[in-house]
């Protein structure tokens, strides 16, 4: 809206979103569509490759998976970056981005993330719902790309966009509850087609994860943490959880003797996947109310009211 003659244009929280999204979908799109075109040039010079990518060796799966993360993400990231600086009246402080213990948050946030998993697989191990087996023929250069660069930008870029830029925005437009939700459905929206997310068990095992790593953004103040948790969380479920159908490099394998409704497949939400990830909500909230005293720092985002 404009203020007054003389004065430049503020746009709305609601309309910012709007822009942004309409400008990061493309770029995403753009930048996943160059990566995947340059893998399928660069292996087909020397590999007659199948038009089905399930037919593919996993081997090249990963090269496609590497490069079209690596070539949408990274645009993305600047993007959010970008939007966040050019952004009047809200410092990028308020976007999370604040650099105070950065470095503890965010190995904390990786410490506590991969340490749920770990414990969600030993329980289900030692019940014997799900048998777990070294994997064969593990190919360590893919997983070291994949737990030193894949993960990290992954977790680093979403936490960004979703529990930075979008959740402050959001809580400006209609508050905390309204932003912990509205950045939950767009961030199941961006995960449709992985796993079940299309059905209710997988939507809600998505959305649940969003709110913890909301909850923890809100306690910190800062994204540090739940970058932190998503990259150890998406670290631990991927090098133990077994072959997604990706190529992403597994050190186990993951053999489920229970239905799939309760404990899902590879990429797949069960029930009792489910009651961890709310496990995980709630004890994301302990543990973060411990450290930071549940009152978060002066980087929270203001509700709209609170700007006046």
């Amino acid at each position: 809206m404009v203020e007054g003659q003389g004065q430049k244009q503020d746009w709305s929280p609601a309309a910012r979103i709007l822009i942004f999204l309409v400008t990061a979908v493309p770029t995403c799109l753009f930048g996943a569509t160059m990566g995947f075109a340059i893998a399928w040039m660069w292996l087909s010079l020397e590999h007659d490759l199948p038009f089905e990518f399930s037919r593919i060796p996993a081997q090249y799966q990963f090269v496609f998976s590497a490069a079209i993360i690596s070539a949408s993400y990274p645009p993305l990231f600047l993007l959010t970056v970008a939007f966040a600086r050019r952004t009047r009246q809200i410092s990028l402080g308020e976007f999370g981005l604040g650099n105070e213990n950065w470095g503890r948050d965010l190995g904390f946030g990786i410490f506590l993330g991969a340490l749920f998993v770990a414990l969600m697989f030993g329980i289900y191990s030692l019940t014997g719902l799900v048998r777990f087996e070294p994997a064969d023929g593990i190919s360590w250069k893919r997983w070291l790309v994949m737990s030193l660069w894949l993960c990290p930008l992954i977790g680093l870029t979403e936490e960004l966009v979703f529990r930075g830029y979008l959740l402050s925005l959001a809580e400006r437009w209609k508050g905390k509850i309204f932003a912990v939700a509205f950045t939950g459905l767009l961030f199941w929206v961006a995960h449709w087609g992985q796993g079940n997310a299309h059905e209710f068990l997988g939507a809600f095992g998505i959305f649940t994860l969003s709110t913890a790593f909301a909850i923890a953004r809100y306690f910190s103040g800062k994204i540090w943490l739940p970058a932190g948790l998503h990259v150890g969380y998406n670290w631990a479920a991927l090098s133990f959880g077994g072959d997604i159908g990706l190529g992403f490099p597994a050190l186990t394998e993951f053999h489920p003797n229970a239905p799939a409704w309760l404990v899902g497949p590879p990429g797949h939400v069960g029930v009792l996947d489910v009651a961890f990830s709310l496990l995980l909500l709630f004890a994301v909230a302990f543990f973060a109310k411990g450290l930071y005293g549940g009152k978060g720092n002066s980087d929270t985002p203001m509700s709209e009211g609170d700007e006046q």
